[in-house]
């Protein structure tokens, strides 16, 4: 069950990575003016949120793999 839910939890994380960097960068920089900052912010956050996912989702695929090898012997 886990293993499912680590392989899922990195698809929403992946998926979601936009609204999460919305957010992110509205809670880390709401006091301060990022007139020109604000795009390069965003790609970086969702391009962190991603990595994060790709991460996540690697463990759950890999675990579910490594299970699934180990029932075959």
């Amino acid at each position: 069950m886990k293993k499912v839910l680590c392989f899922l939890l990195g698809l929403i994380v992946i998926l979601f990575s936009t609204p999460l960097a919305h957010l992110s960068i509205n809670l880390v920089y709401s006091s301060k003016n990022l007139t020109s900052e604000y795009i390069p912010l965003l790609n970086g956050f969702i391009h962190s949120y991603i990595i994060i996912g790709i991460l996540i989702f690697s463990i759950g695929l890999i675990s579910m793999l490594r299970d699934k090898n180990l029932k075959d012997y």
